[in-house]
């Protein structure tokens, strides 16, 4: 029988019953929209749990047709029955499990854990991916009690952290298959090639704590320890590391975007400039590709932008509304508070339009007096925005070709990412250790990338993968449920 026909005759057998059960309800529970609503809704939540009931009686069966005898000595086999529970996508199971010992040959076997690949408090695949959609959107707090409102499912907001967690090292993974996929690709010339790329990049900071237990010799009887496992409380230095994020698409596409967030180890930009090349080659790099970056002028950004994108065809300019703001500064010492933005944006306006030299000679024109410095601007503003001109003059002496090729002169795209991709998550008040950050990071870059359904299918191919190595006896994973004290049962 298949599914569509054991669906068939269920539905059969319900339309025989539901007129008794239907007429019996008093007419506001069915003939009104939200009580209809309602009342289904109850009804498939309790034929899923007793459905869910019946696959776990099918494989109590299926496993004690295994316990007469050994395979391989026929010699009788001990038995130890435990029940491990495991929470499903809107119920918690329970799973009668069998531990099957063969003294003679020394030799073991849980049919159903083999089957199930499940120890006690474990989750399926559907709970994970409905926990961890909710997590990166909204507090752990908040994702747990939406899904007590959505899926009627109580847990722990630990234990979401926990599973959340674990999706994020299987997530840090597949992002690794992707990327080191995407830079063969860009060396054999093989996937769909993108004539323009847009290149943007920008960072935030993201509260990191590190977590101090006092040492033994400062623990006494007084010392506040935690509920579970008891250890001497302690406390979490909070310090900001800096998110970046990296943003690469097709020009005029924004929809096949590919997006990169991590937090970088400390003096080594070359991590992040790896990251970007990656980024880009995911996004359709290849050798007649041509590749536009804007950005502000951070030391992290620039330099790894010329050398990682050296061999090829590229432009950048330095993000327009960042210079912007500069010659606004300046224009509040030249044309005083009123007229500074007047000034700043009739500057800006010069740039676009290829006009350097004209913007430089109006800020050279200016001869500073005691008046450009103060207690709140030691230095000149004027002389900053000629600094800043001076030391990136490639990055701002093109607007007006770069304009003329319909490319964009404005990073807003990767500031606007910091704020809605990042930040929204990252920056809720609390702090992340940095090692669950990156974590955090990997998940929201998916999201932000279009690669969600993609990885919950690669997902599934590894759960399948790792069931096919359970029945083959090649996977031993490392125990992680509850230990049972329970002596053995001797089979009659």
């Amino acid at each position: 029988m298949t599914r569509d026909e054991f669906v068939g005759e269920l539905i059969a057998c319900a339309k025989r019953l539901w007129t008794s059960m239907w007429s019996a309800l008093p007419d506001e529970r069915r003939l009104r929209l939200a009580a209809i609503e309602d009342e289904l809704g109850v009804i498939g939540r309790q034929v899923q749990a007793g459905l869910w009931q019946l696959v776990a009686e099918h494989l109590d069966e299926l496993s004690a047709q295994l316990e007469a005898r050994c395979d391989g000595c026929r010699y009788r086999r001990e038995r130890r029955r435990e029940q491990v529970e495991v929470d499903v996508l809107g119920h918690r199971c329970v799973f009668a499990c069998s531990y099957l010992y063969c003294r003679r040959c020394g030799k073991g076997v849980n049919p159903v854990r083999r089957w199930l690949g499940i120890e006690h408090g474990d989750v399926s695949l559907g709970l994970e991916r409905a926990v961890t959609d909710l997590t990166t959107r909204m507090t752990f707090g908040d994702a747990v009690d939406s899904m007590q409102e959505h899926h009627g499912q109580a847990l722990d907001r630990t234990k979401a952290e926990r599973i959340t967690y674990r999706v994020g090292e299987q997530a840090a993974a597949y992002l690794g298959e992707r990327r080191a996929k995407a830079r063969e690709q860009e060396l054999s010339g093989e996937g769909a090639m993108a004539p323009q790329l847009v290149f943007t990049a920008d960072g935030g900071m993201i509260p990191v704590g590190v977590l101090t237990r006092p040492a033994e010799e400062q623990v006494d009887a007084k010392t506040p320890r935690t509920p579970v496992r008891q250890l001497a409380k302690g406390t979490r230095t909070i310090a900001g590391r800096e998110g970046r994020l990296i943003s690469v698409h097709p020009a005029q596409r924004q929809d096949q975007r590919v997006v990169d967030m991590h937090i970088a180890p400390y003096d080594d930009v070359a991590y992040t400039g790896e990251r970007m090349r990656a980024a880009a080659a995911a996004a359709g790099l290849r050798d007649h590709s041509h590749i536009h970056g804007v950005f502000d002028m951070g030391r992290w950004i620039h330099p790894q932008f010329e050398e990682q994108f050296d061999s090829y065809e590229r432009s950048a300019c330095a993000d327009i509304m960042h210079v912007a703001d500069y010659l606004i500064d300046a224009g509040r010492v030249v044309a005083g508070v009123d007229g500074a933005i007047g000034w700043g944006m009739m500057q800006k306006r010069r740039l676009l339009d290829g006009q350097l030299d004209a913007a430089r000679a109006d800020l050279a024109a200016h001869a500073c007096t005691e008046t450009c410095t103060s207690d709140e601007h030691p230095q000149c503003r004027v002389g900053i925005a000629r600094r800043y001109i001076d030391n990136h003059e490639l990055y701002v002496d093109q607007y007006a070709e770069i304009r003329r090729r319909d490319l964009p002169v404005g990073s807003g795209e990767a500031e606007s990412g910091v704020r809605h991709l990042l930040k929204r998550r990252m920056s809720i008040a609390g702090a992340w250790t940095e090692a669950h950050a990156d974590l955090m990071l990997g998940l929201l870059a998916i999201r932000a990338s279009g690669w969600w359904d993609d990885f919950w299918i690669w997902r599934d191919l590894q759960d399948r993968e790792q069931w096919h190595q359970r029945q083959r006896g090649a996977d031993r994973p490392q125990f992680r449920g509850r230990r049972i004290s329970t002596a053995p049962e001797v089979t009659a």
